[in-house]
């Protein structure tokens, strides 16, 4: 898991991400369909997966660091954690708009549990290739020139 090639990082990105999204899928899922049964849709869905998101980033930073990109010390600058968390708003962002959009022609989707975990899953795992070049090209690239 030594191998900096980018090939080697990238399938270390969609290793870190499915487990990123085990642990988002997790907390989305109960907050969605347990802890948060108080709030209505679609207003349920957009908090759960915020706090969802609040959680995982820092998990996913963690993982990043030292899994993606074999730093030695889980902690980084806090520039480059704050540069982070802003290029990983795009996993808040982006679920959220396409489960806006899905809301716009199908409201019931969001209510059965087997299509909301289907629908999470297309929607993180399209957008993983694009966080890594970020990531390695904006956020960690002065950690990665050291």
């Amino acid at each position: 898991m030594k191998n900096n090639s980018p090939y080697a990082e990238l399938f270390r990105t969609y290793l870190v991400g499915a487990m990123n999204l085990v642990i988002g899928l997790t907390l989305s899922y109960l907050m969605q369909f347990y802890f948060l049964r108080f709030i209505s849709f679609p207003l349920r869905t957009y908090v759960s997966n915020t706090l969802a998101f609040l959680i995982g980033v820092f998990f996913a930073y963690i993982l990043t660091r030292k899994i993606v990109f074999n730093f030695d010390s889980i902690l980084g600058t806090l520039k480059e954690f704050i540069s982070f968390i802003s290029i990983s708003l795009i996993n808040l962002f982006a679920p959220l708009g396409v489960w806006f959009l899905i809301n716009l022609v199908n409201t019931e989707i969001q209510k059965n549990e087997i299509k909301y975990l289907i629908v999470t899953i297309l929607i993180h795992g399209t957008i993983l290739p694009l966080k890594y070049l970020v990531y390695k090209f904006f956020v960690f690239k002065p950690s990665l020139k050291k």
